[in-house]
């Protein structure tokens, strides 16, 4: 009886390890979860030019030709006059930090934070992180930060499974949503350094405080920005800037602690990629008025 005990308290302890490996090594949306296998130091042997060669599943970050991010060039881009098929569903849910080597992600649980449909497909919230400085460019300016919301199906792999929703942010005010994730970080850490692939626990966060209101967005089709840089991926990269203070980029960067200031992959070549940019009507009107004060002005 004691033995048959055994057996199975050492059962439940494997599966416990099992399950603890497969959400560390991979999640839903694709991206490796431990980031201490690559560097974003250009030159470096993981260094970005490298990656693809570091790993054979990574390949792609070297031969693919729809990689992300790039420069939203006004020459490259279409501008649509409305929304188009997109509509937010965001909802509040328990979530976690972890340090995944190179940034920090709050994750929550799948399908508990909502979802985004886009061209009448639903893809759920799974987590969000941010890299500094910006990785998109628009017009070849960069920002100081930018937040990534990765959504999936939770079917299949990530090609044509995973949408990424990008938000740029510029020094001003202090970000009401990032100052509530760092003084969360921080009563949980008590303001200590958070261990690479460290995760805890951060209570309810409403993802909806992260984007308010409806902005002009970018869309176009690219690939992860971190290994294994997988194809397929839809991204929508909102055209406002968001506020953000230097003190809030720090604290982010100096909790994960991985010894470089940047967390930013490159610019990769767009190999002639279309790029939408949806406006709301509103925009547009005002967009219209003035460009007629202007002509009557001339006139």
């Amino acid at each position: 009886m004691k033995s048959q005990s055994k057996t199975l308290v050492f059962s439940a302890l494997l599966l416990s390890l099992l399950a603890t490996y497969l959400h560390a090594a991979s999640t839903p949306s694709g991206e490796v979860e431990d980031e201490t296998g690559f560097s974003y130091i250009v030159g470096s042997e993981r260094g970005p030019e490298n990656w693809g060669y570091l790993e054979e599943e990574w390949r792609e970050c070297s031969e693919g030709r729809r990689q992300s991010p790039i420069d939203l060039a006004r020459e490259n881009v279409k501008v649509i006059p409305h929304l188009g098929d997109l509509r937010r569903n965001y909802k509040p849910s328990y979530a976690y930090v972890r340090n995944r080597g190179h940034d920090l992600q709050l994750r929550w649980d799948d399908r508990r934070a909502g979802s985004i449909e886009v061209d009448g497909r639903e893809y759920f919230l799974q987590q969000c992180h941010w890299h500094h400085p910006s990785e998109h460019f628009i017009d070849g300016k960069s920002y100081q930060l930018e937040l990534h919301m990765v959504h999936s199906t939770l079917h299949g792999g990530v090609a044509d499974n995973t949408v990424v929703v990008g938000l740029l942010y510029k020094i001003g005010e202090p970000n009401a949503f990032i100052k509530k994730v760092l003084k969360r970080i921080t009563c949980e850490t008590h303001g200590e350094e958070m261990e690479a692939g460290e995760e805890i626990e951060v209570g309810w966060i409403d993802p909806r405080e992260i984007i308010r209101g409806e902005h002009s967005y970018y869309r176009y089709n690219g690939s992860l920005t971190t290994p294994p840089c997988t194809e397929g991926v839809k991204w929508i990269v909102n055209k406002q800037p968001s506020s953000v203070t230097k003190e809030q980029i720090w604290s982010l960067r100096r909790l994960v602690d991985d010894g470089a200031w940047n967390n930013s992959r490159p610019i990769q070549p767009l190999n002639g990629r279309h790029i939408q940019l949806y406006k709301p009507d509103s925009e547009r009107s005002i967009e219209s008025m003035t460009s007629l004060r202007i002509d009557a002005a001339a006139s």
